[in-house]
């Protein structure tokens, strides 16, 4: 869409009011909202569809992409049923409970032209559609405006996606392990994206003995206007020391290393490192990457970005998971994993990263799966209900409890 354009439909949101939504869940929220048009105030003003079916969220983009979702969203519906409906505009009420039924939906006249109407899930009345930018527009001024945030919770009508050639996301793919089927939630990121930025993040900004700071996802996603994020460490959930984390990350935007004094000791485990060029680094001991200082100076580059967490899942595309470091919860119990996995796939190149969620796995078995997918390197990261992945404005995986980490990619 044209910038002048964008800058009328924003100053038309200024009367739009947010949403005061942020504790409802995906399907909750897209449920609530069936059939309202959804405008991302805190964006270009793009516009949505939450279609009352499915409670998915379709692009309007453009108004000939805008008029074509009516299109192929639309219901037939026959004359007779068209006009108990009211019509914007008029006094008429109409058979208000025959268009409750409708309400939200787009229905064409298949017993005329195939007009294409939209049924205002608040007064109950039709609109007119009309051609591209009639639809288009309409959408626009009945619109209601939601924050970044809120958006994230409602899930798209894609499936797999891809915001350019350098990252992906790829929905419950099948990996197979000992005649059992395990389903990933991946999202495949180049280093060689010339423009990719990678941020370690904590909720706090020093080291916290206990009652630390947390927060959801979406709000490190905000806070660095990322595209792609994963959850980190794993960390306390009682109320004594609640939100408290052992393990050592860098914080990106403050140039501080949480835990710092943690990294001296060899039960802190494996450090994933990156410099300024996005070069990935792994250190199967802590005590090898030793301090920022000394990072800095045996390989003559800044640190960007930084976390630990264990158990180590895979080195040198070897599964060396240690037994000992698997407690029984992460042996026997089917559950939801997370990964931080490295492939150096491409030569010359600096491979890629994958943030992966695996669905009812033991850590054994990631391990496992990670290293079928020909991993490099992968470390644990927390699961079951910490779990979250987000890309592209979309909660991909969760969200589910606040937590005081997370490793994001932006551009």
């Amino acid at each position: 869409m044209r910038k002048c354009c964008y800058f009328v439909f924003l100053f038309a949101l200024l009367f739009v009011a947010f949403l005061p939504l942020s504790t409802l869940k995906a399907q909750t929220l897209g449920e609530r909202l069936g059939g309202r048009i959804l405008i991302d105030v805190e964006r270009n003003g793009e516009a949505w569809y939450i279609y009352p079916k499915d409670s998915k969220r379709y692009y309007l983009g453009r108004p000939s992409d805008a008029f074509n979702v009516m299109r192929e969203l639309g219901l037939g519906i026959s004359e007779r049923d068209f006009q108990r409906i009211a019509q914007s505009g008029t006094e008429v009420e109409g058979d208000v409970a025959f268009a409750k039924k409708l309400a939200g939906l787009i229905i064409l006249q298949v017993e005329r032209n195939g007009e294409a109407w939209y049924i205002n899930p608040l007064t109950y009345k039709k609109h007119y559609l009309g051609r591209p930018n009639d639809a288009f527009f309409i959408m626009r001024e009945l619109g209601l405006g939601i924050s970044r945030k809120n958006l994230a919770y409602i899930h798209k009508d894609t499936l797999d996606e891809s915001i350019n050639e350098y990252s992906s996301y790829q929905h419950k793919v099948k990996v197979s392990y000992e005649n059992q089927d395990y389903f990933l939630d991946i999202v495949e990121i180049d280093l060689n994206n010339p423009k990719l930025k990678i941020i370690s993040d904590t909720a706090n900004s020093q080291s916290c003995p206990g009652r630390c700071q947390s927060k959801e996802l979406i709000d490190y996603v905000t806070d660095s206007n990322a595209f792609a994020a994963i959850n980190g460490t794993y960390f306390d959930t009682s109320a004594e020391k609640l939100n408290y984390y052992f393990f050592p990350v860098y914080n990106s935007r403050l140039n501080v290393f949480i835990n710092n004094d943690q990294l001296k000791y060899p039960t802190t485990g494996p450090i994933m490192a990156f410099d300024e060029n996005n070069k990935f680094y792994y250190f199967k001991d802590s005590r090898d990457f030793a301090s920022v200082e000394n990072f800095e100076q045996t390989y003559g580059a800044k640190l960007q970005a930084a976390i630990g967490n264990k158990p180590r899942l895979i080195e040198n595309g070897q599964n060396l998971l240690i037994d000992w470091e698997v407690d029984e919860k992460q042996r026997d119990v089917k559950a939801t994993r997370n990964a931080l996995a490295f492939k150096n796939d491409d030569i010359g190149g600096k491979g890629k990263i994958y943030l992966i969620v695996a669905r009812s796995a033991t850590v054994s078995d990631l391990a496992e799966i990670l290293k079928i997918m020909k991993m490099d390197y992968a470390i644990n990261l927390d699961g079951g209900y910490s779990a979250a992945l987000f890309y592209r404005d979309e909660y991909m995986f969760g969200p589910g409890r606040t937590i005081p980490n997370a490793i994001l990619f932006a551009e």
